[in-house]
């Protein structure tokens, strides 16, 4: 962190003990609460740092291809495709192009490693399936054709790897078909992320995690996705 830090960097540092104070006081209760109470609080962040464009919410993802992810803590939704809600409930079916990325929860990164693995293992093959899209990127603007694209999962855990260095070796490890594409410890606020090559912690971690969250819900402009595959 610079020397002479943004006033941003306290709202950060604020945001991120916040975080970890809900998180202590659910330590107590049942596991099945935890996480619900710990999804629920990520979301209500997630939707107040993004712009209202973004929705934010849960529930399993399906592509052309006939992969299927199972349910997910959080997904992230571009803004002008569909996705199609439960009756009565907030659990979505969202098409793999409606997707900018998903967040996977976790209480302690270390000793529920495992179950990362297992959910970016159902996460990576799913594939959203172009007609045409403009990107940008590295200030230049692409035009593609018939194309495919992965969708980007981030993994948030409470606690986790004690430093930089474990993080990382932890994540290179790990299979790449099972390796999330970026992983933050709150406590620390360690943060990698392999797509964008983002290494930072404490405030500067919480604030990468954001710009890469709108670097990945911006990074189509305008698409047109193929949704023949789901009705042929």
């Amino acid at each position: 962190m610079a020397e002479n830090p943004s006033p941003l960097w306290p709202r950060l540092e604020a945001i991120r003990a916040i975080l970890m104070a809900h998180h202590a006081a659910g330590v107590s209760f049942p596991n099945a609460s935890k996480g619900s109470e710990r999804e629920t609080l990520i979301r209500e962040f997630f939707s107040k740092v993004q712009p209202n464009l973004t929705r934010f919410g849960s529930g399993a993802i399906i592509d052309s291809f006939g992969v299927q992810s199972g349910q997910l803590d959080i997904v992230a939704e571009f803004p002008f495709f569909p996705s199609f809600p439960t009756p009565a409930a907030e659990e979505r079916l969202y098409l793999a192009e409606s997707v900018s990325f998903v967040v996977e929860v976790k209480s302690n990164l270390s000793s529920q490693w495992g179950q990362l693995e297992s959910t970016a293992e159902k996460v990576r093959p799913l594939s959203r399936n172009w007609k045409g899209h403009l990107d940008f990127d590295a200030g230049a603007l692409s035009i593609h054709d018939t194309s495919t694209s992965r969708i980007p999962i981030i993994a948030v855990g409470f606690e986790g790897p004690s430093t930089m260095e474990a993080l990382i070796k932890r994540l290179h490890e790990t299979d790449e078909l099972k390796r999330p594409d970026g992983v933050l410890v709150v406590e620390s606020g360690h943060y990698v992320n392999t797509l964008t090559n983002r290494q930072a912690s404490g405030a500067e971690g919480l604030f990468a995690l954001c710009a890469d969250m709108s670097h990945f819900a911006l990074n189509v402009l305008t698409a047109q996705p193929n949704l023949d595959g789901y009705i042929t």
